[in-house]
């Protein structure tokens, strides 16, 4: 990529300006050695540099944050061993890790991830070992080179066929066109091993999802056995027309083993939230910045080695309201209002010892018709109205009151039509995860796109709500849109790359054009390090951020409902751009404006696009590999840009514990849609110029070997699986493949035919008729293939349930005899449900006596007053924990605040079988039901201070009432007036970590 923006020359028409400039892959053609050397030499060094500085850091205290998080930072189940301190050990270590383990700790995605380039690593090397030892001597002996020759005028000319390209296709003699059988028989090898390959991987992909999908430890999800339904008519919007529908799956139609829910449209409520959320964040940054202040006076004026004793973690709380509290509104809203004009008074606030008055900010209102004091500003002078400046904290305060009041109000609504219509999807839980696979797979309406379509294994932590409304003409329309979209950012690519095209010639410009002759003054350093680094530091972030988060933006316009599902489409955007404007645009050297009127104008003409110019684009691909395989493998392990976000960006900003929780807590996770896409490419890349520049092989088969280590490391060590497509990523990235085979075979049918003897005779007629058929018959084994093996990667086949079932069998006695059972029923006439669960693994009874589902409202207050117990308990834990924790926390005690924090979260329940039976009941009820409306009461995190302004500030509060809650547990303001905490944020959902296993 850098390559890329280096070499493409500035054009100021407007055709190249949305064509995209000529690539220079055709200018590279017979690079020279020397060149190339030079930049294998240059990414060495970049690739050393990395490697050391990982090996160097990873044991640090910033290192252990970056390079091995999940030591510490997950649940006791996910943790893993430190990293080898030896580099040997640690790639034995790498090497030696099982497929089983990979599953466990990175997720069925990150495990296809390593297959996939595993794959790769099996088709590449040995074609890389075949075909260089056969055609490479074929292609550089006696080859064309430099040498003089007769044309058909009989002129004496030159050849100019030099540098790598003297290992290719274009070197050989028209004398010896008998050799191009050893390209055709190498071609063929190329086709039938990656075929081959493709189809076994295929194959080992479907064992291991359906043996993954048919777990015991799986089927207990309530995922495994819910469907998705979208596009319901108006006469099924129940719950009671969806069981009469579907009992026919259950047994004896017992409509009890059933569970649904209706989605609804809370778009206002989650406006609501969203702006609560928002004013709570502001008005912790105000209260912090009031906390600093007086933290700086306070340790210039007082003895800073004897601070205030901090060791109480939640003892100094604005106190969670009482459950049973029924408060009337009125009364609230008043109360709200008295301590807003006190708050406004500030005179009896403690931080007024230590700063002015003015050191708060201030916020100027104006009251509107109905009473209520709304913010101005400058731009909104038309608002006319009695006006006030006040404390933008009382304010604040008194505004995330005010919302809690409105959104508790409408929490007891749910159920309100009017309020809340009902949307055409809804979720069904069905007894067992073979019902509910029978029931995705058969016609649910008489009506042509009625109920559908239908989506598995859809788990609540995935669902994009938004989308759950989403109708079949609207998402006609927006796939359309999302299309459109699509063709217009291929089109417009030629923007940015004729901007970055242009920076990398800054120096030439200088003086080829007048007005930027000023340019000529700076010096010679900063015109390189722009027209060098810079140019393919954006390139990269443009490719590699902006353009998947593009892709990623498109997939959700198209309503992808679930963000596994947005992954998955992601990736063919991605993938698609890579191939068009990096592959096939970059070797035939135009824009996309420019070729696709060639390809409208003589679609037969593609194969001599193709073959004129992929043979000379090769050696820019030779830069574009050298660069991946050892710059980005080795930027995979160090991960410079987190290290600088985490060490010289982040502390620029302002951190409030929230902030400094979410950075200690939050493992970076993938984006499966971009690593997929990109290593496809890489491999398509390969396939396209095994044959024409066999040299491509080693730098395609290096490429995948130093990924597959950084990888593994990443995956075992760093990343944490938050979306998972159970391996249909990895399903995708195998048929992309054929994208590169069919320009590969398109290509050589192109050259066969453009193949001219000495008498300039066409003299490679049979390869290319060869050629031909193989493509045609290419095309019949991918229909073929595709097929017959859809059906049995969308739904599990009836054959493996009764194995599912003696395994499930199997692991339920298992349990009992440790003394731990999950609680099923190991008989297989009884609904296998974890709601059924009971204390100390006993079953509580049978299905009849289950709880059937109530309406939304009261599920979901049901599940609100649970998780309040719950966050009590978990709270109590965390204070245990914590309790023995002194101020002040420095540098040389991190590494205990880091396992105080990783303490914290080991406290967090991250089993079903950590609840009792009636929070599991609970959180299993409301599982598919929008979780904006189980939405906790906010609680504004602040940090304890040795002026003890926190607690001042906890006091203040209280005069809101139960509206509005603070706390300073866990968090600590230190000498540096920065955050240090030691704990996730006091309002943390208590069932956080539950979603992984729902």
């Amino acid at each position: 990529m850098a390559s890329h923006a280096n070499s493409t020359g500035s054009n100021s028409t407007l055709d190249d300006l949305f064509g995209g400039p000529p690539s220079d892959a055709q200018a590279q053609a017979g690079i020279q050695l020397r060149a190339f050397v030079l930049n294998i030499a240059v990414s060495l060094a970049l690739f050393a540099f990395e490697v050391i500085g990982f090996f160097l850091l990873k044991s640090a205290a910033i290192g252990r944050r970056i390079y091995q998080p999940k030591t510490y930072l997950v649940q006791d189940r996910l943790r893993v061993e430190e990293v080898p301190a030896n580099p040997f050990t640690w790639l034995r270590r790498i090497f030696s890790l099982r497929d089983d383990e990979l599953m466990l700790k990175c997720g069925l995605d990150g495990y296809f991830f390593i297959r996939l380039l595993r794959a790769m690593i099996i088709i590449f090397v040995p074609l890389m070992a075949f075909i260089v030892t056969v055609l490479l001597p074929i292609n550089h002996n006696d080859g064309k080179g430099n040498r003089l020759h007769n044309n058909t005028n009989h002129e004496m000319v030159r050849w100019n066929v030099t540098g790598l390209d003297t290992l290719s296709w274009q070197n050989i003699d028209p004398a010896r066109t008998n050799r191009y059988w050893a390209h055709l028989v190498c071609a063929l090898i190329v086709i039938a091993w990656a075929l081959f390959r493709m189809y076994r991987e295929k194959v080992n992909f479907i064992a291991v999802r359906q043996r993954f999908l048919t777990s015991p430890e799986h089927r207990l999800k309530a995922s495994a056995r819910t469907v998705l339904i979208t596009n319901i008519p108006s006469e099924y919007r129940s719950k009671e027309a969806l069981k009469a529908l579907y009992d026919v799956f259950v047994d004896n139609d017992d409509r009890s083993r059933l569970h649904v829910w209706v989605n609804r449209d809370y778009k206002s409520l989650r406006a609501l939230v969203a702006q609560r959320r928002s004013l709570r964040h502001n008005l912790e940054k105000q209260e912090l910045s009031i906390l600093r202040s007086v933290n700086k006076k306070y340790r210039k004026t007082i003895d800073a080695s004897k601070p205030k004793q901090t060791t109480e973690n939640i003892s100094r709380d604005s106190m969670a309201p009482n459950e049973d509290n029924d408060a009337d509104d009125v009364l609230e809203k008043r109360r709200i209002a008295i301590a807003f004009e006190r708050d406004c008074q500030e005179e009896e606030q403690l931080w007024h010892k230590y700063v002015k008055p003015s050191t708060a900010s201030k916020i100027s209102l104006v009251k509107v018709k109905d009473g209520t004091w709304k913010p101005t500003s400058v731009f909104r002078f038309w608002i006319s109205g009695e006006k006030r400046k006040v404390s933008k904290i009382a304010w604040l305060r008194t505004e995330v009151a005010r919302l809690t009041i409105e959104i508790e109000e409408l929490l007891l609504k749910l159920d309100d039509e009017t309020l809340f219509k009902k949307q055409n999807s809804a979720f069904v839980q069905f007894d067992r995860q073979m019902a509910a696979h029978m029931a995705c797979s058969l016609v649910s309406h008489n009506l042509a796109g009625r109920m559908s379509p239908r989506f598995l294994e859809v788990a609540p932590h995935e669902i994009i709500w938004p989308n759950m409304g989403v109708t079949s003409l609207g998402r006609f329309v927006r796939t359309c849109i999302a299309l459109i979209l699509f063709a217009a950012l291929l089109l417009l690519w030629g923007i940015p790359t004729t901007i970055l095209s242009s920076l990398s010639q800054i120096g030439s410009l200088s003086y080829s054009v007048s007005w930027l002759s000023w340019l000529r003054e700076w010096p010679s350093w900063i015109i390189g390090l722009i027209s060098g680094p810079l140019v393919s530091i954006l390139l990269a972030l443009l490719i590699q951020l902006v353009v998947p988060a593009l892709a990623r933006k498109l997939a959700v316009l198209v309503g992808a409902p679930t963000r596994s599902k947005r992954e998955v489409i992601t990736q063919n955007f991605y993938f698609t751009f890579l191939f068009i404007e990096l592959v096939i645009l970059t070797a035939v050297s135009a824009g996309i404006v420019r070729i696709i009127p060639q390809i409208i104008d003589n679609p037969i003409n593609i194969p001599t696009i193709l073959a004129t110019n992929i043979p000379t684009s090769a050696n820019y691909f030779f830069n574009y590999l050298i660069v991946q395989s050892l710059g980005f493998s080795g930027s995979i392990l160090f991960q410079y840009l987190r290290l600088l976000y985490i060490t010289t960006i982040w502390p620029w900003f302002t951190q409030t514990p929230r902030e400094e929780a979410w950075l200690q807590t939050t493992i970076p996770h993938q984006m499966w849609g971009n690593v997929y896409s990109l290593s496809t490419n890489f491999a398509a890349i390969g396939l396209i110029f095994s044959v024409i520049s066999p040299l491509m092989l080693i730098f395609v088969s290096a490429t995948f070997c130093l990924f597959w280590v950084a990888y593994r490391h990443n995956y075992y060590y760093v990343q944490r699986n938050k979306v998972d497509t159970h391996g249909l990523l990895f399903n995708n990235a195998i048929s992309q493949l054929f994208a590169g085979i069919y320009v590969m075979e398109i290509a050589l049918i192109g050259l066969f035919f453009l193949v001219r003897d000495s008498l300039d005779n066409v003299a490679c007629k049979s390869q290319g008729i060869i050629m031909i058929v193989v493509l045609i018959l290419t095309a019949a084994f991918h229909y073929t293939m595709e097929q017959h093996l859809r059906p049995l990667y969308e739904f599990l086949p009836v054959t493996v349930e009764d194995q599912a079932v003696d395994a499930e069998r199997r692991f339920f006695l298992s349990e009992e005899n440790r003394g731990s059972t999950p609680g099923a029923d190991s008989d297989i006439d009884e609904d296998i449900e974890l709601s059924d669960l009971g204390p100390a693994g006993n079953l509580d009874g049978a299905t009849s006596s289950r709880p059937q589902m109530k309406n939304s409202s009261a599920t979901a207050d049901h599940a609100r007053k649970t998780l309040s117990k719950l966050k009590k308990d978990t709270a109590a834990r965390v204070a245990d924990i914590q309790s023995h924790l002194p101020e002040p926390i420095d540098k040389s005690r991190r590494r205990e605040v880091a396992d105080q924090l990783a303490a914290a979260i080991a406290g967090y329940p991250d089993e079903l079988t950590d609840l009792t039976p009636e929070e599991r009941e609970a959180q299993l009820k409301a599982a598919f039901q929008d979780p904006v409306t189980r939405e906790p009461p906010p609680i504004v995190w602040i940090p304890q201070d040795p002026a003890g302004i926190s607690w001042d500030a906890i006091e203040q509060a209280k005069k809101y009432g139960r509206n509005l809650q603070y706390s300073n547990a866990g968090a600590y303001l230190t000498a540096q007036n920065k955050c240090e905490i030691t704990q996730p944020a006091p309002d943390t959902r208590p069932d956080w970590l539950l979603d992984w296993v729902l």
